[in-house]
């Protein structure tokens, strides 16, 4: 008997797992983002004259007009113009530094004066970890597999 024969019934065991596993990361990512990584500090620079370039329509490239955080961030405004500037609620004086704690999922649009179109969304994500890929294609796609595989092995069985 040939080796290759031996390990034939293994394809259908293995179809479901990769399958709902590949099915569950584009899900995942789909609907949550894809947002794998551990909270963290990001700070945004305000630079010096950047109240001059926004009165001219520029759009600042140290900020982003939207962006995506994970619950437990600390996002930062270091403001270095001469100027004062606001974020939504909050006023961030020339020279100061605005922290502001992320803490739970949300979509926040402040009004904002560090861009031109007067508005920054703040996208926070809920903290995903792999188990919400994993948990599907352990949980699902190995019974499945089984199943498939003796329904392989009696569909044999038939034929021969």
């Amino acid at each position: 008997m040939n080796v290759k024969n031996n390990f034939r019934w293994l394809i259908p065991f293995l179809i479901p797992p990769v399958f709902l596993g590949a099915f569950s990361l584009v899900s995942w990512y789909m609907l949550a983002g894809g947002v794998i990584r551990n909270p963290m500090r990001i700070e945004y620079v305000i630079p010096s004259g950047a109240s001059q370039r926004i009165a001219s329509g520029e759009v600042l490239p140290t900020i982003p007009a939207k962006a995506v955080f994970v619950a437990g961030d600390t996002l930062v405004f270091r403001n270095e113009d001469q100027a004062d500037h606001r974020v939504g609620p909050f006023w961030i004086p020339s020279g100061s530094t605005l922290t502001i704690p992320l803490e739970r999922a949300s979509s926040i649009s402040y009004l904002c004066t560090v861009h031109p179109s007067g508005t920054i969304d703040l996208d926070v994500r809920p903290q995903n970890s792999a188990w919400l890929m994993l948990i599907p294609t352990l949980g699902l796609g190995i019974p499945l597999g089984g199943v498939l595989t003796v329904i392989v092995k009696v569909m044999s069985k038939l034929e021969g």
